[in-house]
């Protein structure tokens, strides 16, 4: 094992706190991650995000949440409502004999199977902001958070992959909410197209929809004042992540004529950026006529796609 702040980088700090808030231990996250239990716990802790809690609930209570979840609620909101995991209010309910009806119904285990458009864009979401995660026992999970203000999202990709599965309430601590299925299948697509290794499938590096995906998960985009006395704004376009992905974005990007990105270190992470010009033209090459897209970066695209057009 070894210690938390030598070790880990910002990306599998936000990992870390996906994976405890949809309900696995934090054991098992710490031995995915190479530290120790006391470790994520720090990282839950440094962040806002309370640990699992396990066995503190009274008889009176867990009477209360068979009732509940007979009575209609879902598990995250009943796990919300008494600060535990849906997890295990699942294997509350199942060890009092109710029946719970799979939300999984309907998952399409082949949703990645394909490179179509709204394929390769959920792929370069996932890849950018989703997590695969294992633990012994059962199926692997793939899960993802987002700020409350882009639920809507989660709805999508809900809907694409044609499950029902719930949508946490938001967090109170750290302004999230969280989706996730289980699927065997999906998770190795994931690994085999190359989410956690060094190389992607060439297919996704040539698509457009891929890396609309991934600067939704984790770009920014948007149009900025320039420092007092102009009165002119600037255009701006970044994305973080890890060196590899990013140096395929840019090959991505010389490919289509826009060259002189480069990828620097940023912190304990990577990151690819520009302004003015070339980022209006990546958000016209990324966005312009596009299918799926996270609502609020495709009106900032829009806007920046004007103002390229404006100077053509």
């Amino acid at each position: 094992m070894t210690n938390v702040g030598h070790r880990l980088t910002p990306i599998e700090r936000k990992e870390i706190i996906s994976r405890a808030a949809s309900g696995e231990s934090l054991t098992a996250i710490g031995l995915h991650f190479g530290v120790t239990r006391q470790a994520v716990r720090a990282v839950l802790r440094a962040n806002g995000v309370a640990g699992r809690r396990t066995g503190k609930l009274t008889d009176a209570q867990r009477n209360e949440v068979v009732s509940r979840f007979v009575g209609g609620a879902s598990l995250s909101r009943i796990a919300a409502e008494f600060g535990v995991t849906a997890p295990s209010v699942r294997g509350l309910l199942l060890r009092r004999g109710v029946e719970i009806q799979s939300v999984s119904h309907g998952l399409r285990h082949d949703a990645f199977d394909s490179f179509e458009p709204d394929t390769c864009y959920w792929l370069g979401f996932l890849f950018a902001d989703g997590c695969v995660s294992y633990r012994a026992g059962h199926l692997p999970q793939i899960s993802v958070g987002l700020a409350a203000r882009d639920r809507e999202h989660l709805v999508a990709l809900r809907n694409y992959l044609g499950c029902q599965n719930s949508i946490s309430p938001t967090s109170p601590t750290h302004g999230s909410c969280q989706f996730s299925v289980r699927s065997q299948r999906l998770a190795d697509r994931l690994i085999e197209l190359g989410r956690y290794q060094q190389t992607l499938d060439e297919r996704l590096v040539a698509s457009r929809d891929f890396w609309r995906g991934v600067v939704d998960g984790d770009g920014s985009l948007g149009i900025y004042q320039r420092p007092a006395p102009s009165t002119a704004s600037l255009a701006q376009l970044r994305v973080v992540g890890r060196r590899h992905l990013l140096e395929s974005f840019v090959a991505f990007l010389e490919c289509e004529g826009i060259v002189g990105l480069s990828v620097r270190p940023h912190q304990s992470i990577f990151s690819v950026g520009t302004t003015c010009g070339p980022a209006e033209r990546i958000a016209k090459l990324l966005y312009e006529d596009a299918g799926t897209a996270l609502a609020r970066k495709a009106e900032i695209a829009a806007r920046m796609i004007t103002r390229q057009c404006g100077r053509a």
